[in-house]
């Protein structure tokens, strides 16, 4: 956070939870049946697929779901508004709030979700800050870590491993998904827009970095692994050319933390579910953003108020540029919001799409293996003979025949439809 002549500290604009860019294919079980003859057969029942259990005792019989589900979290500061949706995976629990973080004034989302088995879970660490200003006068803010200049995500990870009870055995690192470095990357980017307007004084070169590491730690009895993902976005002041700028020499930096965990074995699952669908795609709630704007002009305010008189003029001319400077990056944000938002629908779309290919082609394969067709009537689908090449269905019972010219109705008692042939799956041919 950057410091202004003496006393006056500009409140940062409120953060935006970041919409998700891509979505996982949910499983598909094949159907299996037996065909009928060229006589009445009634419609074949579906099988289903079963998850395997893990190697160790203790990890859980039921397979990761990939269904998604979505929760809230509220926010306690402001009289338990809900503050935000997240999505998670379906059938787990959510715990968590919106809180301000310490050293740099800002709400952030701190949460856990778990598996029902409480042997998985997904996790937000507060947000840590910290800033180093060698020429300011006065005391910084409470709160802040004792890290006294910019760091890479990968040193920070380290600086977070020491404050870890218990054994820590570091595997090694991880890769960071594409969408989640574009994420860092894009905030720091769209500071560095904003901030080339600023007066010359002011500007600050803004960065986004983020690492992960791969980790065991002992749970109880047994060990369980863990992903630490690191984002590291700072905001530097290298300018000493005026007395001003000189006073605003330095900078201020916040790294979040998010922690994967599972038994052995099982942990790439559980990344694969979190990264391709950007877990946990967090949307704030209007009623939420309107309270927390509101708050933050007036703690604003609040400062300008205490500003002594000599300051006052030069502080207000300042404050003022920077709220045009936080309106326009708020309209920059919801731009750059509403395109993530529009990727991950075509994501999603595009999954599905993929999804449905593959479920269609397993299942027509399924079909011919067994020497059986699919095809679809009043009351649904069934699984008939493909011996022939019309099946008409009464709604009980099935007549074929390889006749075109073949029509049961009159012939035999009951009211006779011409059935569709379709996909082993029921799509459309």
């Amino acid at each position: 956070m950057k410091r202004l002549h003496r006393s006056f500290t500009i409140v940062p604009a409120i953060v935006i939870l970041i919409a998700g860019c891509s979505s996982t294919p949910k499983d598909a079980s094949a159907a299996s049946s037996t065909g009928s003859g060229s006589t009445a057969a009634a419609p074949e029942g579906t099988g289903s697929g079963s998850g395997s259990a893990g190697a160790a005792a203790y990890v859980s019989a039921t397979p990761l779901s990939n269904q998604l589900t979505t929760a809230t979290i509220t926010d306690p500061s402001l009289g338990n508004i809900t503050a935000a949706t997240l999505t998670i995976p379906a059938g787990w629990k959510l715990q968590g709030i919106e809180m301000i973080s310490a050293c740099t004034f800002q709400p952030w989302p701190v949460f856990r979700t778990y598996s029902p088995d409480g042997l998985m879970q997904y996790r937000i660490e507060p947000v840590i800050g910290w800033q180093w200003h060698p020429n300011a006068r006065g005391a910084l803010n409470s709160g802040c870590a004792n890290i006294s200049g910019q760091i890479s995500a990968a040193a920070f990870l380290q600086y977070y491993l020491g404050t870890m009870q218990g054994g820590v055995h570091v595997v090694g690192t991880m890769p960071v998904a594409s969408a989640y470095s574009q994420w860092a990357q894009g905030l720091a980017a769209q500071k560095n827009q904003a901030n080339s307007r600023v007066p010359a004084a002011m500007q600050v070169q803004n960065t986004g970095d983020t690492a992960a590491l791969r980790i065991e730690v002992v749970n109880g009895s047994f060990v369980v692994e863990e992903r630490l993902r690191a984002v590291v976005e700072c905001s530097m002041n290298n300018d000493r050319s005026t007395a001003m700028s000189n006073a605003l020499y330095g900078g201020t930096c916040w790294a979040r933390v998010d922690v994967l965990t599972a038994p052995q074995g099982r942990l790439d699952a559980l990344v694969a579910l979190v990264d391709s669908n950007n877990l946990p795609h967090g949307v704030n709630t209007p009623q939420w953003m309107q309270a927390a704007l509101a708050r933050q002009q007036k703690q604003g305010a609040q400062a300008l108020a205490a500003l002594t008189a000599q300051e006052k003029q030069e502080s207000q001319m300042l404050y003022q540029q920077f709220q045009q400077i936080m309106q326009r990056s708020q309209q920059e944000h919801a731009a750059f919001m509403q395109q993530q938002e529009s990727q991950f629908e075509s994501a999603m779309n595009n999954a599905n799409a993929s999804m449905n290919a593959q479920s269609t082609a397993a299942s027509d394969w399924v079909d011919y293996a067994l020497d059986q067709q699919t095809v679809a009537g009043p009351n649904g689908t069934a699984k008939v003979s493909s011996a022939y090449s019309q099946t008409w269905t009464d709604g009980s019972q099935w007549y074929q025949t390889n006749n075109p010219n073949s029509n049961p109705n009159g012939v035999l008692k009951g009211n006779w439809t011409l059935t569709t042939k379709v996909h082993g799956n029921g799509q459309p041919e």
